[in-house]
């Protein structure tokens, strides 16, 4: 008797996402809004980003287009720091803390 094997370890590894994977962040809804408090302008937005159980907030005056533009680009901006630890925001190059310590202090 011959016996067949399937793996199906393949087929669950692409239905579901990893545990240790980051969700993208995506534009969910973008919704016209009163100004905020001190908030001036006629045109203001609330839009969402969602990532599995993280949601995002933010407010933005302009456009609807304008503003959907914006949430895409933050969305853009968080998923590529999750996904390589790099931040548009953060300097590069910095020195671990080890190596500030380490060093000759000047004016001693």
């Amino acid at each position: 008797m011959a016996q067949t094997m399937t793996d199906t370890t393949a087929s669950a590894k692409t239905s579901r996402p990893s545990p240790s994977m980051p969700r993208p962040f995506k534009v969910a809804r973008v919704e016209k809004t009163d100004a905020p408090d001190g908030g001036q302008g006629q045109d203001w937005y609330r839009y969402v980003l969602e990532s599995g159980r993280s949601t995002i907030t933010g407010h933005r005056c302009g456009s609807r287009k304008d503003v959907l533009a914006y949430a895409t680009q933050c969305a853009e901006q968080l998923n590529t720091r999750g996904l390589t630890g790099q931040s548009i925001w953060s300097p590069r190059g910095r020195k671990p803390a080890a190596a500030i310590a380490a060093a000759p202090k000047e004016n001693q």
